[in-house]
Parts: C-alpha cells; structure tokens; sequence
C-alpha cells in the first residue's frame, strides 16, 4: 500500500468520525429541543435554556443553526425524514398490494409512537415555521403520502381494493397513525401500540378491500 493510499484511508476515517459527531450532536440537540418545545412552546422557548438541557454551549447550538425557527423546522423535519426511511423500506419487496399496504401501515405507527411529542409538535407549532419551511414540509408530507396512494392505486387496479380517492385515502390512513401521538392518552389506557395498529388494520381492510377478496385477507382482522 502506498503513503498516498494510506493518508487517503485515514482522512476517509476522520471524515466518518466527524461525520459520526455532528450526527450524535445534532441528535443531542433535537432530544433537548422536543423536549422544551413540548414543556414551553415555540414563543417561550429560548436557546439558552436549550443549550443547557442540551448540556452544550449556545456557540455551538448556533453551528448548527441560524435561528430558533431553523430548530423547531429541524424537529418537525426529523419525523418526517423518518416516514421516508422507514416506510418505504417496509414496503420493499411485497407484491400484494393489501399487504404491502399493511406494512406501510404498520411502520408509519411505530415512527409516530417512537416520535409522539414530535408529532404533536408538527401539528402544534407548525404555524411558527415559515412560509417556505412550511412548503418544504408539505411537499415531504405529500412524497410519504405517495406510499400509501400508490399502493392503493395499484390494488384497486387488481381489483383487491374498492374504488376509491388514492390522494384522500392515502391522508385518512396517516391521520389514522397520527392519532395514535394525539389521543395518546386516551388510547394509551385501552392499547398498546401494536394492538392499536392491528385494531386499525383491522378496520382498514374492512373498509378498503373488496368484498371477493376480504377472506383472503382474514387475518388482518383479527384484533387478538
């Protein structure tokens, strides 16, 4: 190996190190900022008392961003970013359109159960983002959407699904995942996470597929 390969693995390696760092801090970061954000408010919220919850300095909160709103926009972006990873990776490979709909489905619920305050956060504080912050989160929100319509486009094609609205649809299953973060409290005493999800499948296959396909799909009934 020559000195020149060598140097080149080792600023490669400091590079993932650095890289791995700002990852981890900016983690740090949007934790502490949900957490006040969620205790105080938007308005309320000032950057020193989310440095000090954050256990990092105002200097270096202010490397990462340039105002406070670049950090509620930073929050709500989080989830979203989520939705886009996790969703269409548990889509990945099922033909079935009703089935690949359900891991969808069921993906989208554990990203809002493992971002709940978040999630409250984007429906809460989203009026405090800017016009173009807003539009950039609309346009991501409309992207993951597309997971769902597309997939029911595609059963109603086969005939597995009812003829229906892909776009309205696609917004009434997010809302339905969604309203796991908002009555949380409430759902939280009757369910837990995965029962609310199998409960709501459960009453998505019954409205969703057709009536010659419904046995073949049985076992998204169950509530058990």
């Amino acid at each position: 190996m020559s000195q020149s390969d060598g140097t080149s693995r080792n600023s490669e390696g400091m590079e993932a190190v650095r890289a791995a760092r700002v990852e981890w801090r900016m983690g740090q970061i949007l934790s502490a900022a949900t957490r006040l954000l969620s205790q105080q408010g938007f308005q309320k919220m000032l950057i020193t008392d989310l440095a000090k919850e954050a256990g990092v300095s105002v200097g270096t909160i202010y490397q990462y961003v340039d105002t406070k709103e670049d950090i509620l926009l930073l929050v709500v972006n989080d989830i979203i970013e989520s939705y886009r990873r996790e969703v269409p990776a548990a889509m990945e490979g099922i033909e079935d359109p009703v089935e690949r709909l359900a891991a969808g489905f069921r993906a989208y619920c554990l990203v809002v159960d493992s971002h709940r305050t978040a999630a409250l956060l984007a429906y809460q504080e989203t009026k405090s983002i800017s016009r173009e912050g807003r539009e950039r989160l609309m346009q991501l929100e409309i992207e993951t959407n597309s997971y769902f319509s597309d997939c029911i486009q595609d059963g109603m094609r086969l005939g597995k699904f009812v003829q229906v609205e892909p776009a309205v649809t696609s917004a009434t299953l997010t809302m339905l995942a969604h309203m796991w973060a908002l009555k949380h409290w409430y759902l939280n005493s009757m369910f837990d996470v995965k029962l609310y999800i199998q409960n709501q499948l459960s009453f998505i296959t019954k409205s969703l597929v057709s009536a010659d396909h419904q046995q073949v799909y049985a076992h998204l009934f169950a509530t058990d």
